[in-house]
């Protein structure tokens, strides 16, 4: 069971304060950003854009942005220099002085492509229901549909995937089902690869992150700081914040540490 954060900030604190370096890992949708009504929408808040922009320009911190969307859709909706952007999982990252694709992955872009059109075709009856190609994964969105279409669209998702079982694997998400090849890569290979490049072997890792396509990335840090968003039950986090605005709080409080570069009196951090 995770704990809630701003209970014991001095222990996060402490640790900032001792680390040569930190690397940063933040999760997109439902971490930075509310969920959308819109799947394809989620854009930043003045706010939280201020903040990440911030912590960019600080000396002794990396910022890491995760998440199930495709890499130039992330960088779009993020620009800021200097950040490494991770997309579809962590299997297509850029960052300073590198650019990785997972190769596995990538050759089975067309394969997808196809399987992708085909869901499409499959689900184009059910209003709401909707199928986002996204490169290297695929998403089937149902936010928008009706809660009655769920067993159907699950059911023709199931179909659909039946005779490429092999090679690409199903996990549900936030009123989604996310698609993705069937390789040995995950979040969690990302933030091993981004760990490498950064050439920082005594950096403090910190990963925010929600629902369980993140579970993998938190259980990769045992000696970081991992901070799950509202909480899932099971989760390998330690720690917890209940949604974006207390995630911006968490991160004001990182930038101010990092300004002063001393603690922060007690009873600074406070919820949002």
């Amino acid at each position: 069971m995770c704990i809630r954060l701003f209970d014991v900030s001095h222990e996060v604190e402490e640790r900032i304060n001792a680390a040569p370096h930190v690397l940063l890992c933040l999760d997109y949708d439902g971490t930075l950003t509310r969920f959308a009504e819109n799947p394809l929408g989620g854009t930043l808040s003045t706010s939280m854009d201020r903040v990440l922009k911030s912590l960019a320009d600080r000396e002794g911190i990396t910022l890491a942005i995760l998440s199930g969307r495709e890499r130039a859709d992330l960088l779009g909706r993020v620009a800021i220099p200097g950040v490494v952007y991770a997309g579809n999982h962590g299997l297509d990252i850029s960052g300073p002085g590198f650019v990785f694709v997972q190769r596995d992955a990538a050759q089975r872009a067309n394969e997808l492509h196809r399987l992708a059109d085909r869901l499409t075709e499959s689900l184009s009856d059910i209003p709401g229901a909707q199928v986002e190609n996204k490169g290297l994964t695929a998403s089937v969105h149902y936010r928008n549909a009706s809660p009655d279409a769920l067993v159907e669209i699950r059911q023709r998702v199931m179909a659909g995937l039946a005779k490429v079982k092999s090679r690409f694997v199903l996990t549900p998400g936030e009123k989604v089902f996310e698609i993705c090849p069937r390789v040995d890569w995950d979040r969690s290979s990302a933030v091993a690869l981004i760990q490498e490049h950064l050439a920082e072997p005594e950096a403090l890792t910190i990963y925010v992150g929600d629902e369980i396509t993140n579970e993998g990335a938190h259980q990769a840090v045992p000696d970081g700081i991992a901070v799950e968003v509202r909480g899932m039950e099971g989760t390998a986090s330690r720690y917890k914040l209940e949604n974006p605005a207390e995630v911006r709080k968490f991160l004001e409080w990182i930038d101010e540490i990092l300004r002063h570069k001393n603690p922060i009196p007690a009873g600074r951090l406070v919820e949002a």
